[in-house]
């Protein structure tokens, strides 16, 4: 999952440097941002769990 997000992002970024698509930089690098936020959301619980169960 972690590589087809990297080459998703890596493909969106080389469209957008050669002219290919118009969209704004905040798109260009959402498949980055969204698995950030669901790494962050999975170590959040995690850390959550351990600290209820002791």
């Amino acid at each position: 999952m972690y590589y087809f997000v990297l080459l998703l992002t890596l493909i969106f970024v080389l469209a957008k440097l050669f002219g290919l698509i118009a969209w704004s930089w905040l798109l260009v690098f959402v498949p980055l941002i969204a698995w950030i936020i669901w790494l962050a959301f999975w170590i959040g619980l995690v850390v959550v769990i351990g600290l209820h169960e002791e």
